[in-house]
């Protein structure tokens, strides 16, 4: 008999949620109808409660804090109005497996079995959300989505939001109801000011599900300009569509560099690297040389490469 494996798609929705590992992180967190939930490893609802305990997702920051937010940058929490403390969090997520569940059916437990075997193997689980959305028509299939955080304005109100580019070239926002936009749209949006990067200055801020927060960019904060953030979102429109984004178009131009390292391939490799958004650069390399190669070639021709 032969060994085999078979896969199975669980929905759920993503929510706003803080990690605190050493600083605050602001992630989307993946509740599923089978009780298991997504925070930077793979919990049942009896660990997520003890992921709750021990402080690894926690409800609230102090005032003075700052929040990390991906692809945005870190703020500074002055003052906040947090709706949970821990056991009502719980309560919260709870109450959103049994929407997606009513019956509360194949709950997913992980048995002391399971914890020893995967302990033993050192292998971890993140239970990573896709993002999708439904195609029209017959049967029951998604366009897959990449989501990212953005400040989006309505009113007089700021929202820290969802933003979510999906492979049919639509893009919703969460907070904005169930309207999806091109990318035309978009860049009006960012034009017009209902979606912005960065604070110029301390302001409130509404997160579903969290809190009101009065934020300010931190001393030195990188602030994401709306061309590379538009750069990003298209990238992962590429990824999406299984195109080259602006990292692969790079790497590549690096590598040819490389073989035939001249005028014309450096000039290649320059517009290449200027075409990746300046806050996705460090993905050129790995984790210790980032794009340091990079700006060497370009800017600093007359330096050798260690090898």
């Amino acid at each position: 008999m032969g060994r085999v494996y078979r896969k199975q798609m669980i929905e759920g929705i993503a929510v706003p949620a803080i990690i605190h590992n050493s600083n605050y992180f602001l992630i989307q967190m993946a509740i599923y109808a089978d009780g298991i939930v997504s925070c930077w490893h793979k919990s049942d609802l009896r660990q997520f409660k003890e992921d709750l305990r021990r402080g690894w997702v926690v409800p609230s920051v102090p005032e003075g804090k700052a929040l990390s937010v991906h692809n945005l940058g870190d703020f500074v929490i002055k003052q906040a109005r947090w709706y949970h403390n821990a056991a009502s969090y719980y309560q919260q997520v709870q109450e959103m497996v049994k929407d997606l569940n009513p019956e509360m059916a194949n709950i997913y437990k992980t048995t002391p079995g399971e914890i020893e075997k995967w302990d033993k193997l050192r292998v971890g689980f993140t239970a990573s959300p896709t993002p999708c959305k439904q195609k029209p028509g017959f049967g029951y299939d998604f366009w897959n989505g990449r989501s990212n955080y953005i400040f989006c304005r309505q009113n007089d109100d700021l929202y820290l939001t969802a933003l979510t580019v999906f492979a049919d070239k639509t893009v919703q926002l969460d907070g904005m109801g169930p309207h999806y936009y091109n990318m035309e749209e978009i860049e009006q949006l960012f034009a017009n000011g209902t979606l912005c990067t960065n604070l110029p200055q301390a302001e409130w801020v509404s997160i579903f599900g969290l809190g009101e927060l009065l934020l300010a960019p931190m001393q030195g904060n990188y602030a994401v300009p709306v061309r590379d953030k538009l750069g990003e979102i298209a990238d992962d429109l590429a990824d999406l569509l299984g195109e080259e984004d602006s990292i692969a178009i790079c790497r590549r131009a690096y590598h040819y560099y490389l073989e035939e390292p001249n005028d014309w391939t450096r000039e290649n490799l320059r517009k290449a690297y200027e075409a990746v958004p300046e806050h996705q650069r460090m993905y050129l390399g790995d984790m210790d040389t980032r794009d340091s190669d990079y700006l060497r070639i370009l800017y600093h021709p007359e330096q050798k490469r260690e090898v």
